[in-house]
Protein backbone atom coordinates (compact mmCIF):
# COMPACT_ATOMS: atom_id res chain seq x y z
CA UNK A 1 0.00 0.00 0.00
CA UNK A 2 0.85 3.27 -0.78
CA UNK A 3 0.37 6.25 0.99
CA UNK A 4 0.14 10.01 -0.19
CA UNK A 5 0.38 12.82 2.15
CA UNK A 6 -1.09 15.55 1.05
CA UNK A 7 -0.39 17.86 3.56
CA UNK A 8 1.82 20.42 2.25
CA UNK A 9 5.64 19.33 3.57
CA UNK A 10 7.37 22.29 2.78
CA UNK A 11 5.55 24.77 5.21
CA UNK A 12 6.17 23.03 7.76
CA UNK A 13 9.68 22.88 7.16
CA UNK A 14 9.09 26.45 7.10
CA UNK A 15 8.08 26.83 10.56
CA UNK A 16 10.53 25.19 11.51
CA UNK A 17 13.46 26.70 9.86
CA UNK A 18 11.98 30.20 11.28
CA UNK A 19 12.06 29.05 15.09
CA UNK A 20 15.47 27.95 14.09
CA UNK A 21 16.33 31.23 13.20
CA UNK A 22 14.57 33.20 15.94
CA UNK A 23 16.38 30.87 18.32
CA UNK A 24 19.79 31.80 16.77
CA UNK A 25 18.97 35.37 16.79
CA UNK A 26 17.88 35.32 20.67
CA UNK A 27 21.42 32.67 20.91
CA UNK A 28 23.39 35.38 19.05
CA UNK A 29 22.05 38.38 20.93
CA UNK A 30 22.39 36.81 24.47
CA UNK A 31 26.23 35.93 23.43
CA UNK A 32 26.90 39.54 22.05
CA UNK A 33 24.91 40.92 25.32
CA UNK A 34 27.06 38.91 27.71
CA UNK A 35 30.30 40.23 25.63
CA UNK A 36 29.24 43.72 25.87
CA UNK A 37 28.83 43.49 29.63
CA UNK A 38 32.31 41.45 29.81
CA UNK A 39 33.84 44.27 27.53
CA UNK A 40 31.97 47.04 29.72
CA UNK A 41 32.97 45.44 33.10
CA UNK A 42 36.64 44.91 31.98
CA UNK A 43 37.26 48.47 30.58
CA UNK A 44 35.56 49.46 34.21
CA UNK A 45 37.99 47.66 35.92
CA UNK A 46 40.74 49.23 33.63
CA UNK A 47 39.71 52.37 33.96
CA UNK A 48 39.05 52.65 37.91
CA UNK A 49 42.33 50.81 37.62
CA UNK A 50 43.85 53.86 35.30
CA UNK A 51 42.28 56.30 37.80
CA UNK A 52 43.74 54.70 41.28
CA UNK A 53 47.57 55.38 39.06
CA UNK A 54 46.49 58.39 38.05
CA UNK A 55 45.93 59.78 41.93
CA UNK A 56 48.85 57.66 42.97
CA UNK A 57 50.99 59.51 40.29
CA UNK A 58 49.64 63.16 41.41
CA UNK A 59 50.54 62.20 44.92
CA UNK A 60 54.18 61.56 43.90
CA UNK A 61 54.23 64.58 42.31
CA UNK A 62 52.53 66.76 45.32
CA UNK A 63 55.78 64.68 47.10
CA UNK A 64 58.16 65.62 44.49
CA UNK A 65 57.13 69.52 44.14
CA UNK A 66 57.77 69.58 48.22
CA UNK A 67 60.76 68.16 48.01
CA UNK A 68 61.74 70.80 44.94
CA UNK A 69 59.92 73.34 46.68
CA UNK A 70 62.95 72.52 49.79
CA UNK A 71 65.47 72.08 47.43
CA UNK A 72 64.98 75.49 45.75
CA UNK A 73 64.92 77.19 49.66
CA UNK A 74 68.01 75.61 50.48
CA UNK A 75 69.91 76.42 47.49
CA UNK A 76 68.57 80.40 47.91
CA UNK A 77 70.13 79.95 51.65
CA UNK A 78 73.59 78.45 49.89
CA UNK A 79 73.85 81.20 47.47
CA UNK A 80 73.17 83.81 50.12
CA UNK A 81 75.75 82.53 52.65
CA UNK A 82 78.16 82.23 49.75
CA UNK A 83 77.64 85.81 49.18
CA UNK A 84 78.27 86.47 52.44
CA UNK A 85 81.30 84.55 52.44
CA UNK A 86 82.53 86.66 49.42
CA UNK A 87 81.70 89.64 51.24
CA UNK A 88 83.34 88.77 54.23
CA UNK A 89 86.58 87.48 52.22
CA UNK A 90 86.15 91.04 50.39
CA UNK A 91 86.37 93.00 53.79
CA UNK A 92 89.34 90.61 54.99
CA UNK A 93 91.13 91.24 52.56
CA UNK A 94 90.36 95.33 51.80
CA UNK A 95 91.65 95.59 55.55
CA UNK A 96 95.18 93.81 54.54
CA UNK A 97 95.18 96.29 51.65
CA UNK A 98 96.97 99.33 53.67
CA UNK A 99 99.44 96.92 55.23
CA UNK A 100 100.14 95.63 52.19
CA UNK A 101 100.63 99.11 50.21
CA UNK A 102 102.60 100.86 53.02
CA UNK A 103 104.99 97.39 53.24
CA UNK A 104 105.81 97.66 49.29
CA UNK A 105 106.27 101.70 49.98
CA UNK A 106 108.98 100.68 52.64
CA UNK A 107 110.12 98.02 51.18
CA UNK A 108 111.49 99.76 47.75
CA UNK A 109 112.97 102.27 50.28
CA UNK A 110 116.75 102.50 49.53
CA UNK A 111 118.43 102.37 53.06
CA UNK A 112 120.66 105.66 54.50
CA UNK A 113 119.17 107.66 51.21
CA UNK A 114 116.27 108.42 51.62
CA UNK A 115 113.88 109.65 54.67
CA UNK A 116 109.98 110.34 54.91
CA UNK A 117 108.76 113.27 57.13
CA UNK A 118 104.87 112.64 56.76
CA UNK A 119 103.24 109.38 55.30
CA UNK A 120 99.43 109.44 54.89
CA UNK A 121 96.65 107.00 53.44
CA UNK A 122 93.68 108.00 52.49
CA UNK A 123 90.24 106.11 51.76
CA UNK A 124 90.91 106.11 48.24
CA UNK A 125 94.40 104.25 48.46
CA UNK A 126 96.19 107.09 47.61
CA UNK A 127 99.69 107.49 49.55
CA UNK A 128 100.68 111.18 50.44
CA UNK A 129 104.55 110.87 50.91
CA UNK A 130 106.79 113.95 51.82
CA UNK A 131 110.61 113.58 52.55
CA UNK A 132 113.85 114.31 51.26
CA UNK A 133 116.28 111.59 49.37
CA UNK A 134 120.19 112.47 49.21
CA UNK A 135 120.05 113.33 45.39
CA UNK A 136 117.84 113.84 42.74
CA UNK A 137 119.03 109.82 41.36
CA UNK A 138 118.20 108.33 44.52
CA UNK A 139 114.75 109.92 44.32
CA UNK A 140 114.27 108.72 40.55
CA UNK A 141 115.31 105.16 41.56
CA UNK A 142 112.90 104.85 44.27
CA UNK A 143 109.98 106.03 42.02
CA UNK A 144 110.81 103.48 38.88
CA UNK A 145 111.20 100.65 41.76
CA UNK A 146 107.69 102.24 43.44
CA UNK A 147 106.25 101.74 39.10
CA UNK A 148 107.59 98.49 38.84
CA UNK A 149 105.52 96.99 42.48
CA UNK A 150 102.33 95.17 41.48
CA UNK A 151 101.04 97.09 44.30
CA UNK A 152 101.14 100.37 42.89
CA UNK A 153 98.43 101.55 40.00
CA UNK A 154 101.00 104.84 39.47
CA UNK A 155 102.99 107.49 41.23
CA UNK A 156 103.26 110.77 40.09
CA UNK A 157 105.78 113.42 41.48
CA UNK A 158 104.15 116.67 42.98
CA UNK A 159 107.25 119.02 43.52
CA UNK A 160 111.27 118.38 44.20
CA UNK A 161 113.13 121.22 45.16
CA UNK A 162 116.78 121.42 46.96
CA UNK A 163 116.92 122.24 50.64
CA UNK A 164 120.07 122.24 52.73
CA UNK A 165 120.24 120.86 55.93
CA UNK A 166 123.47 120.53 58.31
CA UNK A 167 125.55 121.59 54.97
CA UNK A 168 124.11 118.82 52.82
CA UNK A 169 122.51 119.44 49.42
CA UNK A 170 119.31 117.35 49.87
CA UNK A 171 116.47 116.94 47.29
CA UNK A 172 112.88 117.84 49.23
CA UNK A 173 110.22 116.11 47.47
CA UNK A 174 106.44 115.43 47.72
CA UNK A 175 104.94 112.15 45.36
CA UNK A 176 101.48 110.76 45.48
CA UNK A 177 101.26 106.79 44.74
CA UNK A 178 97.71 105.50 43.92
CA UNK A 179 97.83 102.21 45.70
CA UNK A 180 95.71 98.91 44.42
CA UNK A 181 96.91 96.68 41.51
CA UNK A 182 97.81 97.55 38.08
CA UNK A 183 95.10 97.24 35.36
CA UNK A 184 95.75 96.30 32.06
CA UNK A 185 97.89 98.54 30.33
CA UNK A 186 98.65 100.83 33.36
CA UNK A 187 102.34 101.59 34.16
Amino acid sequence: MIKINLLPHASAAKTSNTEKQILAFVFSLVIITAGIFSLGLWSGARVSELDKMVQEKLAQRQAMLSIVTRINQMQKEIDEIQSNIAAIKDVRLRQQLPVIYMEETVRCLPEEKIWFQTLELSEQGILDIRGVALDNQVFAGYVDELRNSAYVRSVSTQRTSSRQIMDLDLVEFQFQVRAGPKTFGQE
